[in-house]
């Protein structure tokens, strides 16, 4: 063991009781602040990955449309038979590739009215975010024959007083009115409910003959991702994929993603990634402050020490480590309990969804945790030398102690 850490232990067992009760506060401070900053970057995380996934759910990450339309059009349509199809499909990070079209509709009750988007898909869809979203019945199967199973989602199917096997009429207004009867073959719930409260399900086949279109056109074409690509990393590798692989006789086509169509909830999420570094920033000053508070304390209670420790030929410099390291044991016992505490809280909400949310007000039905090893080590090895420095400040406070007078303090 050095000098400066026998000296630092022997100072902790002589600690008074003020410093005893300032070390303990000054800890605490430490562990409760990154308690904070773990649950909050938690939930952030959780938010974003959610909400992310949900939209990306209904719309794909990224899209190819028709210059100057959205991805929801019914009037302009373009064969899916392009040249790069496959080059995309094989794209790193591409997980799938399907052309859907797109029917605005009616649904009529005897009590209800209801205006929905019906998203026409084939068998070749995937549907697994629809899987991890059904409660009730089951997913339409759009093999074989054209299909009269439809998906809708719990709010519309409640409001209109729908069940699973239901008979749905929809009525379809152009330069006639056009009527289908489809059959309710399931139910889900994704708790967006901008997005699922003005989406229907359908096989693809009906909306192209609703609209007059041949087999292969389509309003747009969704691609999917691995999450971990990023959808604006994706959005450029699918505009390389078209620009270096696009053939005269291919129709030019628009490359959009779902930030740009969802904006506002996209906005919404970097308003919180603000909110979060404001917290982060509070908290590490907060915790400072309670540390330079106990260091301060020490200090004076050790004067006489101080001035002992000089008088034996140690520098300022040397001094002032062994009281850092006396308030660097402090500042390792509250990181890990804070971490203890934190991960804890975070996992125990991830398993259980204890705390519930209103989903018409966050879109999601309980705190969404997400838990990054990068991230916690990240915010551990900030904390502390952010910490670090800030105690280091209160070590220059040694430099003008005077071995002749403090020895002489009792």
């Amino acid at each position: 063991m050095s000098a400066g850490r026998f000296i630092a232990s022997k100072l902790a067992e002589g600690d008074g009781s003020l410093s005893r009760t300032s070390n303990t506060i000054a800890w605490i401070s430490v562990c409760l602040s990154l308690v904070i900053m773990i649950v909050a970057i938690a939930v952030v995380a959780g938010f974003k990955a959610e909400i992310r996934d949900r939209a990306t759910g209904f719309m794909g990450s990224v899209m190819l449309v028709q210059p100057g339309q959205s991805p929801i059009n019914e009037l302009y349509p373009f064969s899916e038979q392009l040249s790069y199809r496959e080059k995309l499909s094989a794209t790193p990070g591409v997980r799938s590739v399907s052309g859907v079209a797109w029917r605005s509709g009616l649904i009529k009750t005897a009590e209800n009215i209801e205006g929905l988007y019906f998203k026409g898909v084939d068998s070749l869809y995937d549907f697994s975010f629809f899987a991890n979203c059904l409660v009730d019945g089951q997913l339409p199967d759009y093999h074989g024959r054209i299909s009269n199973d439809i998906l809708l989602s719990r709010t519309t199917a409640s409001k209109l007083g729908f069940q699973v096997d239901d008979d749905v009429v929809v009525y379809y207004i152009g330069d006639e009115v056009k009527v289908r009867k489809f059959r309710l073959c399931g139910i889900y719930d994704a708790q967006l409910e901008e997005i699922d409260t003005k989406m229907a399900v359908a096989d693809r086949r009906h909306v192209q003959r609703l609209n007059g279109w041949q087999s292969d056109e389509v309003s747009s074409i969704e691609i999917r991702i691995d999450p971990a690509a990023g959808i604006e990393t994706m959005n450029d590798r699918v505009e390389d994929v078209i620009f270096r692989s696009m053939q005269e006789d291919d129709r030019a086509l628009f490359v959009t993603n779902v930030k740009k169509l969802y904006g506002h909830l996209f906005d919404w999420l970097s308003l919180l990634d603000l909110n979060v570094l404001m917290i982060l920033l509070l908290m590490v000053v907060v915790a400072g402050f309670n540390m330079l508070s106990a260091l301060l304390i020490i200090l004076f209670e050790q004067i006489s020490t101080i001035g002992l420790l000089k008088a034996l030929g140690m520098t300022s410099r040397e001094v002032g480590k062994v009281f850092l390291l006396r308030a660097g044991t402090l500042v390792g016992k509250g990181m890990l309990w804070g971490n203890v505490i934190g991960i804890g809280l975070c996992l125990i909400q991830k398993f259980t969804h204890l705390v519930k949310l209103d989903p018409a007000n966050y879109f999601v039905s309980f705190v969404p945790i997400r838990l990054h090893a990068g991230q916690l080590i990240l915010l551990n090895v900030a904390a502390a030398v952010i910490l670090m420095l800030l105690i280091s400040l209160s070590t220059r406070f040694i430099a003008r102690v005077s071995p002749d007078r403090t020895m002489r303090v009792e």
